[in-house]
C-alpha cells in the first residue's frame, strides 16, 4: 500500500498553516484500517510532528478498552497502534456504535479536542468498521460532518464505501486499496480479544462503595460503567468499574474497579454511568455474558 499521497497531503495542509490537522479513516471491518493508521501515523512522526491516534473503534479498541474511546499521543514509531500510550478516554458504554450513534460521535469530537488541546499536528481517528445499510451510513456522515476532518482516508475492497462517498463531495478523500497486510477476524475472536482486554484492565481492580445516588440509572450487577470525576456533562473519564452488588437498604453500590483509591472514592467520583455490556468473572478473566438495549430507544429518537 503506497502511502505517500497521505503523507504528502498531510504536510500540505500544515505548510498551509492549518495545523493541527484531522485526517478520518473509513472502510469496512478486516481491510487493514488500524494497520494503515499505524503505519500513517508512525510515517508523519518520523518527519517531527506530533501525532494524536483517537480510536473510536468501540468494539475492536487497540487505544483503552473496550467499549471506550482513546486518544493516544506517539512517542516513538510504532507497529501495532496498542503500543501508542494512552492519555484520554471516553465511554460509549457499547461495543457497537448501532444504538449509540450520539454518543460514540460526542466522544470522538470531545478526544479530538482533547488531542487538539494538546497542541498536536496531526490527529488521526481510526473509526469503525460499520458501513453497510442506511444506519450505518447516516452515523459515518454524522461523524464526519461533526469531526470535520481536514481529508478523509477511504480504504476499499471494490467500491463498498461508494454509497458514503457520494454525500462527501465538499471534502477531500484519499483512496487506498486493502491492505496485504490486513486478515479476517471472526466474531468470537472478536470478542475474545475484548475479554482478554477487559480481564487485563481489571487487573488491578478491588471493590469500593458508592452511593446509589451517583449512578445515572440502576442497571443489572455485572454492568460495565463510567466512572467520572465531575457530576456536570463532563466527558473524559476517570477509569472503568464493574457494578458488583446493590444495597439498597445502604443506599450503596459495590463496584470493582481500578481506579485508585486516591480518586475512585466517592469524595471525587462524582457521577457513575452505566453502559451497555455485563461481564461476569470466569475461568479466571472477565466474559460478556449479554449486551443489553437499555435506553436505546431515547438514543436513537
Amino acid at each position: 500500500m503506497d502511502l505517500s499521497a497521505v503523507e504528502e497531503e498531510a504536510r500540505e495542509e500544515i505548510r498551509e498553516g492549518q495545523k493541527p490537522i484531522t485526517l478520518f479513516m473509513l472502510g469496512s471491518v478486516d481491510v487493514g484500517k488500524t494497520y494503515t493508521v499505524s503505519s500513517i501515523a508512525t510515517r508523519l512522526y518520523e518527519k517531527g510532528l506530533k501525532v494524536a491516534v483517537v480510536d473510536a473503534d468501540v468494539g475492536q479498541s487497540d487505544i483503552g478498552p473496550p467499549c471506550c474511546i482513546g486518544m493516544g499521543i506517539l512517542e516513538k514509531g510504532i507497529q501495532r497502534l496498542s503500543e501508542v500510550p494512552l492519555r484520554s478516554l471516553f465511554f460509549v458504554g457499547n461495543t457497537s456504535p448501532f444504538g449509540c450513534m450520539r454518543e460514540c460521535v460526542r466522544g470522538a469530537v470531545a478526544a479530538v479536542k482533547k488531542a487538539k488541546e494538546l497542541n498536536t499536528d496531526v490527529i488521526i481517528v481510526d473509526s469503525t468498521g460499520w458501513i453497510e445499510g442506511e444506519e450505518a451510513k447516516r452515523f459515518k456522515l454524522l461523524e464526519v460532518k461533526e469531526l470535520n476532518p481536514s481529508f478523509v482516508i477511504a480504504i476499499e475492497r471494490e467500491d463498498e464505501l461508494e454509497h458514503i462517498l457520494l454525500h462527501l463531495t465538499n471534502k477531500k478523500i484519499i483512496k487506498l486499496r486493502m491492505s496485504r497486510e490486513a486478515r479476517s477476524r471472526t466474531r468470537e475472536e472478536r470478542k475474545a480479544l475484548r475479554e482478554e482486554s477487559y480481564t487485563k484492565y481489571f487487573r488491578a481492580g478491588k471493590e469500593i462503595v458508592f452511593d446509589l445516588s451517583l449512578l445515572e440509572w440502576i442497571p443489572e450487577e455485572g454492568t460495565l460503567l463510567g466512572l467520572y470525576s465531575k457530576s456536570e456533562d463532563e466527558k473524559e473519564l476517570v477509569g472503568l468499574g464493574i457494578l458488583k452488588k446493590l444495597d439498597y437498604e445502604r443506599g450503596k453500590a459495590v463496584v470493582f474497579t481500578p481506579v485508585n483509591s486516591d480518586s475512585g472514592d466517592d469524595a471525587n467520583i462524582k457521577r457513575i454511568k452505566p453502559g451497555r455490556v455485563k461481564l461476569i468473572m470466569a475461568k479466571g478473566g472477565f466474559k460478556e455474558v449479554a449486551i443489553y438495549n437499555h435506553k436505546i430507544s431515547r438514543e436513537k429518537g
